[in-house]
C-alpha cells in the first residue's frame, strides 16, 4: 500500500489528501445540519462509515488509500478515542498550510500521533537505555519505531512549544516513511545517520 505513494509528487499527494479531508468534514457537516451525527458517539459512527465506504469503492486516488485505512483501523480498533473528527480537521489544516502556525511541539506531537495510527511504535527512553543503542535496535528490530531520550525532550523545547535546541530521534523500521510524515508536518529534519534523524530548530 505504502507504494502507491510513489505514483504522484507530494504536492499533489498533499492536494489529495486535502481533499478527501474537506470531502469528510463536508459530508458531516451536510449530515449534522440534517439532524444527523450530533453526538461524539453517532459523529464517530458516521465518520467511520463514511471512511471505510471511501475505501472499499475507492473514491480517492490510490495515493492515499494507505492514509484512508490507518484511520479505519484507528476508528475500529479505539472507537471514539480514535478521535476522527479531530484527525480529520488537522488533516485539513495541515494539508491547506495552516499547520506551519502551530508550535513546533505541536506538529511533532501530531505526526508521532500519525506514525501511531499507521503501526509505528514511539517511546521516549532514559539516556542510559539510549546509549546502549545495540540492545534498543535489537528490542525494536521487527518494527517500526521512533524513540527518543526524556531528556531531549525536556531540553528540546520553550514553553511555548518552539523547538530551541536539537532533538535526535532512533528510527528502527521504515526511515523514508517516517521522514515524510516529519515533512508533511513542516519538520524540519535532517538525517544524521541510517537510522537516526535529528529535529533542527530555525537558525
Amino acid at each position: 500500500m505504502k507504494k502507491a505513494h510513489d505514483t504522484l509528487p507530494p504536492e499533489q499527494i498533499v492536494t489529495a489528501l486535502a481533499h478527501f479531508a474537506w470531502c469528510a468534514l463536508v459530508a458531516l457537516r451536510t449530515a449534522q445540519q440534517g439532524g444527523h451525527a450530533l453526538s461524539p458517539l453517532s459523529t464517530h459512527a458516521f465518520l467511520l462509515r463514511w471512511l471505510t465506504v471511501a475505501y472499499k469503492q475507492k473514491r480517492f486516488t490510490r495515493a492515499i488509500a494507505s492514509d484512508i485505512e490507518s484511520l479505519v483501523v484507528l476508528g475500529r480498533q479505539k472507537g471514539l478515542a480514535a478521535s476522527l473528527f479531530s484527525r480529520l480537521e488537522y488533516l485539513w489544516s495541515s494539508c491547506t498550510g495552516l499547520v506551519s502556525a502551530q508550535s513546533d511541539l505541536y506538529r511533532l506531537t501530531y505526526a508521532i500521533e500519525q506514525l501511531k495510527s499507521q503501526g509505528w511504535v514511539n517511546a521516549a527512553v532514559s539516556d542510559e537505555d539510549r546509549d546502549n543503542e545495540a540492545l534498543l535496535v535489537q528490542e525494536y528490530s521487527d518494527t517500526n519505531a521512533l524513540l527518543v531520550r526524556k531528556s531531549a525532550l525536556t531540553c528540546g523545547f520553550s514553553e511555548e512549544g518552539k523547538l530551541v535546541t536539537p532533538v535526535e530521534f532512533l528510527v528502527t523500521g521504515n526511515l523514508s516513511a517516517c521522514t515524510e510524515v516529519f515533512q508533511a508536518h513542516v519538520l524540519p529534519s535532517v538525517m544524521v545517520e541510517l537510522n537516526r534523524i535529528s529535529l533542527q530548530p530555525e537558525q
